[in-house]
């Protein structure tokens, strides 16, 4: 029952997590997803693709990160579960949105679309 729920408040929760990254730096994003430096993760974080990328890269990942860690905790709360189930079904969504030429997480790495 909490997972039907919880699945109910995807559609807004991807939609706020949009909403999040655009202060902190939406084109610098798209462009380190397009540039292949970052992705998505299994577990509803961003990761970085290659380790090497810029300081400004690792910088921004972590303020995202952050943020989404902040409403998954904020979302699980309300609705009885861990965040970590929240960014678990969150990733679902997003990755499977996923633009052609992004590169997501799968079960064996790094894969881009």
């Amino acid at each position: 029952m909490k997972n039907k729920n919880l699945l109910s408040i995807l559609p807004s929760l991807f939609l706020g997590l949009c909403l999040v990254a655009l202060p902190v730096s939406a084109v610098d994003l798209a462009q380190a997803k397009s540039a292949g430096l970052v992705g998505e993760q299994l577990n509803g974080f961003l990761g970085m693709v290659k380790p090497d990328a810029s300081a400004e890269i690792k910088a921004l990942v972590d303020s995202i990160n952050a943020q989404r860690l902040a409403e998954y905790q904020r979302i699980g709360t309300k609705n009885g579960v861990p965040a970590e189930e929240v960014g678990r079904l969150t990733a679902q969504k997003v990755i499977g949105q996923a633009a052609p030429g992004q590169f997501v997480e799968t079960a064996s790495g790094w894969t881009q679309r």
